[in-house]
């Protein structure tokens, strides 16, 4: 881990995010596998996350590292072969994983310009493959049968595409700054900060639910005069989630904003965060 990317944020206030990723994001239980996706460049960070793993009760806590300018090389000169396949050893692992009852945690820090030169076509199809070999994983995902969380590290490359008008170093401040405050990581207490926001958040979509709206009006000054007529019986959902287990976690993607994907340079306080 970069000594330079993360010195302008205390060991204290990385430990109370590592916390809360374990603790709320996928609310780890007592002897619980634990799988951690983490970039070589966040590898102490990725430690940190691994000992409040330990520290929760889990039973084992792997880390699984990537290293995006190895995965960049792949894409521009593995043979076609390569790229249209998946390992079975990389699919096997997971049902292991999966069959053991394993959380996962994923540490986003890209570069959004890293895979810039690679043709997306190749990119697609190794995820095609990827997908279907990850069928079965995937769907466990979306079913809620596994408890997982993202967990969000600025990059320099990043804070000056989000801050354009600031130096490096200020902008890594600046989106350290974010990102911490939108996971209510600043605070004296995240853990009961994010406790109070859920509760807040279930009173409001109980409203919702209860009052059954039958139009709902958006009008601003700039334009926007939009009306939406809502079905019968409709159902506002989000925030946490109960998996199949009865485990209850917030399914926290910790302020991952939408530069990761699109870039473009947009301030990230406009962005609402799920939940």
């Amino acid at each position: 881990m970069s000594k330079e990317k993360y010195h302008l944020v205390s060991t204290e206030q990385l430990e109370k995010y590592a916390e809360l990723a374990v603790r709320m994001g996928i609310n780890v239980q007592k002897n619980q596998l634990v799988i951690i996706h983490s970039d070589i460049e966040n590898a102490a960070f990725a430690r940190q996350i691994q000992k409040a793993a330990y520290d929760a009760g889990a039973s084992n806590v792997v880390v699984d590292w990537a290293d995006e300018q190895s995965a960049k090389e792949f894409y521009l000169h593995a043979a076609d072969e390569a790229i249209d396949h998946f390992p079975d050893w990389q699919a096997a692992r997971f049902k292991e994983w999966d069959d053991a009852g394993a959380a996962y945690i994923h540490i986003i820090s890209e570069n959004p310009d890293v895979f810039k030169a690679v043709p997306p076509e190749r990119m697609s199809r190794f995820q095609k493959a990827s997908r279907t070999k990850l069928k079965a994983h995937n769907a466990k995902i979306r079913s809620h049968e596994i408890r997982w969380c993202l967990l969000v590290v600025p990059s320099f490359v990043w804070a000056t595409k989000v801050f354009p008008h600031l130096n490096k170093e200020k902008a890594l401040q600046s989106l350290w700054q974010s990102i911490l405050r939108g996971a209510r990581a600043d605070g004296e207490e995240p853990i009961k900060d994010w406790e109070d926001h859920d509760k807040n958040f279930e009173l409001r979509k109980k409203i919702l639910n209860d009052s059954q709206f039958e139009t709902l009006y958006f009008k601003n000054n700039r334009g926007t005069d939009l009306s939406i007529g809502m079905p019968r019986n409709h159902l506002y959902v989000g925030g946490g989630v109960i998996d199949k287990k009865g485990i209850p976690n917030l399914l926290l993607y910790i302020l991952k904003y939408l530069i990761l994907h699109f870039q473009t340079c947009i301030n990230p306080e406009f962005f609402i965060l799920n939940p």
